[in-house]
């Protein structure tokens, strides 16, 4: 059975429509459902329009007592829930109830744990966003990815709001979602194997208003940390920083008595500076960062392999970093400060796009037990 929940806080005026329209999806795929929707003491008559369809629909009602939050309602839902698949959207048709089919489709046929609607897979979208919520959703995501790239460097869209897990991913497992992003939560602490991601187009809000503000946003903040801390990903980001700390005093050391003590030409200097910055960023994060030995990673488990490849993965960071210094040089700043640009702008373009790949050249960090005090 299918326990689809939906959080609702005033949506009397799309609710029944959107209740009818998912009913008639996941009753199209065959199996057995139920809805559940958690109503934060709406005001408006949600709570008792749902109930007026109990007659015609699988479809239940979790009154609570006030504004308690969408996270926690998805847990109290899930938390009646009697099917052996769990799965959430919201109520707005922000996300089209006809999705569930292809969600459904992926969950069975490819025997899939998690099946994601996802904005960032190809044939995905959004619909009606102007460029600054695109970019702030762009940033968050990237952001996400950097932070904890164990948990979530291989997700699209670990923002989404609609998706299908298989109950037995997080049973026993306390969820403590914090904010909106719930799947976040899910990913951290579930018991997984195989994630199937789901183009869909998120839709713009036709009635009612916006859940979404700066409150949400710090929380998403804080439960990035909350994760980070709990996987062990906080800890490793602070042997991996001290690591290219000391790679970038290596670039701007080797530079500077190449161009200025040796005379050579800049164009040469900088490349072999940088060159001599990679090479100590591997060998710190090979023994300090990642452990030597760590999943069978040490230098004797293909340890050339492992550096031609974070070679090929540090080259366009460190193509910007030598040409951001050399253009700069020219432009008149002392050499010292202009390689200190280079070495920021690279390391900006590699926390902004190339962490989780960084990472996986010493494999993914192990799937800890949840950490129930985070």
């Amino acid at each position: 059975m299918i326990s689809l929940v939906i959080p609702t806080y005033k949506e009397a005026s799309v609710i029944q429509e959107t209740l009818r329209r998912t009913a008639g999806v996941l009753q199209a795929t065959g199996e057995e459902f139920e809805l559940i929707v958690v109503d934060d003491a709406s005001g408006d008559g949600t709570a008792e329009l749902v109930e007026a369809l109990n007659s015609e629909l699988p479809v239940r009602v979790l009154r609570r007592p006030g504004r308690l939050g969408l996270a926690t309602a998805v847990v109290d839902g899930w938390g009646i829930a009697r099917g052996d698949v769990l799965g959430i959207m919201d109520a707005d048709l922000q996300h089209p109830p006809e999705t569930l089919g292809a969600l459904v489709a992926a969950l069975r046929a490819k025997n899939a744990d998690l099946a994601v609607a996802s904005r960032y897979v190809a044939g995905g979208g959004t619909s009606g966003w102007s460029w600054i919520r695109r970019l702030i959703s762009w940033a968050g995501v990237r952001l996400g990815a950097a932070v904890v790239p164990w948990t979530l460097g291989d997700v699209k869209d670990f923002g989404s709001g609609m998706f299908l897990v298989r109950a037995a991913v997080i049973a026993g497992v306390e969820l403590k979602p914090l904010g909106i992003k719930t799947l976040l939560e899910v990913l951290a602490k579930g018991k997984y194997r195989t994630l199937v991601e789901i183009p869909y187009t998120f839709q713009g809000r036709a009635r009612g208003e916006s859940k979404l503000g700066a409150r949400q946003h710090i929380e998403y903040l804080q439960h990035l940390a909350r994760v980070g801390r709990a996987s062990g990903e906080l800890a490793t980001w602070v042997r991996y920083a001290a690591v290219g700390l000391l790679g970038a005093a290596v670039n701007l050391g080797a530079v500077y008595l190449a161009a200025e003590y040796a005379r050579w030409r800049l164009g040469l200097a900088l490349p072999v500076a940088i060159q001599l910055a990679l090479i100590s960023d591997f060998l710190g994060n090979n023994s300090v960062t990642f452990g030597a030995g760590r999943a069978g990673t040490g230098p004797s488990a293909g340890v050339l392999a492992r550096f031609f490849r974070y070679e090929r993965l540090c080259l366009p960071g460190a193509v910007l970093n030598g040409s951001v210094t050399f253009v700069v040089a020219r432009l008149g700043l002392p050499l010292l400060a202009a390689a200190a640009v280079g070495v920021l702008t690279a390391a900006l373009w590699n926390f902004v796009l190339n962490v989780p790949s960084i990472w996986r050249v010493w494999g993914k960090g192990p799937r800890r037990e949840p950490d129930d005090t985070a």
